[in-house]
């Protein structure tokens, strides 16, 4: 068999990109219901545009022949190196693309400045080994929920009044607001993301809500059309209140019938709440790591490839 050449991706070949993640993972049934969302100018994911544009050199495609055979990328944020996405053709498994990618990808952190690494997956065998084999060891489990529509207002409804909260989107979009989304920030993930929360404004055109308890704002919770989260609180009580407005926000702009909320097994109050109401759970993820990560008890991911 030919080597497995590694080289950077370009923009240009992120519809296809999109499209050869999204038929790998339709097989494993590990990705989002429906494929990923086109975006109806560029023609690609708008989540892969955004890691490509801000870690261009953690955004590389395999090779065998001249053919795509597979892709990674991943971002940092402050010391933290997150995998986004790692995908292998089938009949092209065992080849070492999965391998050579990882690696290089590895070596992208450790360039720029990573002292903890980490991956949310799905259960799937072969990239579970990978990591292990570069030293990840499992941290918790994330669990993705399925809840109708009108379940989710009664859940939202009763999660909003836990706590005082407030939109805040507009603010943000004019640049106010971006202390305390650092702050919750770094209290429950350790890393510092304003250009995220400039992507999930601006392009997804999402809404934020900020939950306050006593005189702080302590959670916020982000809800549109394309997804619920990510949601964070310096406590689970404010991040519960931030969860019901990223539900209202998500029934406002989405007429979808179902909504997925991706939930780490370590914020059990959140699990309960999902389980009370009579969620459904469709998948389970697992968040691997190395070093100091955070201990996801009071944070509720959005999507898997930027959580």
């Amino acid at each position: 068999m030919a080597q497995i050449k590694i080289r950077r991706a370009n923009r240009e070949e992120l519809p296809g990109i999109a499209l050869l993640r999204d038929s790998v993972a339709a097989e494993e049934g590990a990705f989002q219901e429906g494929g990923a969302m086109l975006d109806l100018d560029m023609e690609i994911d708008p989540t892969l545009g955004h890691i490509m544009t801000h870690d261009p050199d953690g955004f590389l495609v395999a090779l065998h022949r001249d053919e795509t055979v597979g892709f990674g990328a991943a971002h940092t944020r402050g010391k933290q190196w997150l995998l986004s996405e790692l995908w292998v053709l089938p009949q092209h498994r065992g080849s070492g693309a999965g391998e050579a990618v990882l690696g290089k990808l590895l070596g992208y952190g450790e360039r720029s400045g990573a002292r903890s690494f980490m991956a949310v997956v799905p259960n799937n065998g072969p990239l579970v080994w990978l990591l292990l084999r570069h030293g990840f060891e499992p941290a918790t489990l994330v669990y993705e929920f399925r809840i109708g529509r009108d379940t989710a207002a009664g859940l939202a409804t009763s999660l909003s009044a836990l706590l005082p909260t407030q939109d805040v989107t507009q603010d943000l979009l004019e640049q106010r607001g971006q202390a305390d989304l650092d702050r919750i920030d770094r209290l429950t993930r350790k890393i510092s993301r304003d250009i995220d929360h400039v992507f999930w404004l601006k392009d997804l055109r999402l809404n934020v809500s900020f939950v306050r308890q006593g005189s702080r704002i302590a959670g916020y919770g982000y809800g549109g059309r394309t997804q619920v989260g990510p949601v964070a609180g310096t406590t689970q009580e404010a991040a519960l209140a931030a969860l019901g407005c990223a539900l209202t926000s998500a029934l406002d702009q989405s007429l979808k019938k179902h909504l997925q909320i991706r939930i780490p097994a370590t914020f059990t109050p959140a699990i309960e709440a999902a389980l009370d109401c009579g969620a459904q759970l469709r998948r389970v993820f697992s968040i691997f790591g190395i070093g100091d990560l955070p201990t996801f008890d009071r944070y509720i991911l959005g999507p898997i490839n930027l959580p």
